[in-house]
């Protein structure tokens, strides 16, 4: 299909004995919100590390706009607008809730001592708008009264919004979200799930693992189950609920 923005073709991983991921066809379209869901075990967060690169599959390929990213290092496609959150918040808990935003989006280049002083001007501008996009991320995500807070002080769900928050500095068009609403009290979720949906309004592509199935059923426009390494169901929220093989992979099939 034309909108397709990120393809994934014969992704396979393999660890021994163990076929973590065997993928042979995978599309996420432009404007979606997809969630991808399985058992424990299935492989959702290893496929989202290898087409991240943060681990390097032992074949197949990866395309982003077309473009053939199977080689490419995670900050590199970073760059190119794909971005991800981890299941385990990865955050800086002795900066605060400030400086760990503007490390996230600073552009931090090797200048001369000379051409640094001629560009004061350029590099005020620059500043003022990295501060602008702070605040404005900052109030999106309900943290502005926190920017000043030390990151360690924030609780779990709100590290969560800040690791958001710092995927948002990098100004993605694929934003990979990994389990956001894990250890995240029932009405932070609620907020999590407003601000992915502002988001996804906003015209950034989200491609999800959550455990959470309602939640998932609730925002997603498409649902992809992955079982024992492989894709076995994706469509639909309501065609993935009734589909007998997601049944059989989460609650075992009569012979079990």
């Amino acid at each position: 299909m034309s909108n397709s923005i990120l393809s994934v073709k014969s992704l396979k991983k393999r660890f021994g004995g163990l076929e973590a991921v065997n993928v042979d066809s995978f599309e996420l379209y432009e404007g979606e919100i997809t969630s991808l869901i399985g058992p424990n075990g299935a492989g959702k967060t290893t496929f989202f590390d290898l087409i991240t690169r943060f681990q390097s599959a032992d074949s197949g390929s990866i395309f982003l706009n077309e473009k053939n990213v199977t080689k490419l290092n995670s900050y590199k496609l970073a760059r190119l607008g794909m971005v991800r959150t981890f299941q385990l918040t990865r955050v800086f808990d002795r900066m605060s809730v400030y400086e760990n935003m503007k490390f996230a989006g600073s552009s931090i280049k090797n200048e001369g001592f000379l051409k640094s002083l001629i560009q004061t001007k350029t590099l005020k501008q620059q500043e003022d708008h990295l501060n602008v996009k702070i605040d404005e991320t900052l109030k999106l995500l309900n943290l502005i009264e926190m920017k000043d807070s030390y990151a360690r002080e924030l609780s779990g769900g709100q590290k969560k919004l800040l690791e958001l928050g710092r995927s948002l500095m990098k100004n993605p068009k694929i934003l990979l979200l990994d389990e956001p609403l894990a250890g995240v009290n029932p009405k932070l979720s609620e907020e999590l799930l407003e601000i992915i949906l502002n988001l996804n309004s906003q015209g950034i592509n989200i491609l999800m693992v959550e455990h959470n199935i309602d939640a998932v059923m609730k925002i997603s426009k498409r649902v992809v189950v992955m079982a024992e390494g492989k894709i076995i169901s994706d469509g639909k929220p309501d065609f993935v609920r009734s589909d007998q093989k997601v049944i059989e992979a989460y609650l075992g099939s009569s012979d079990d």
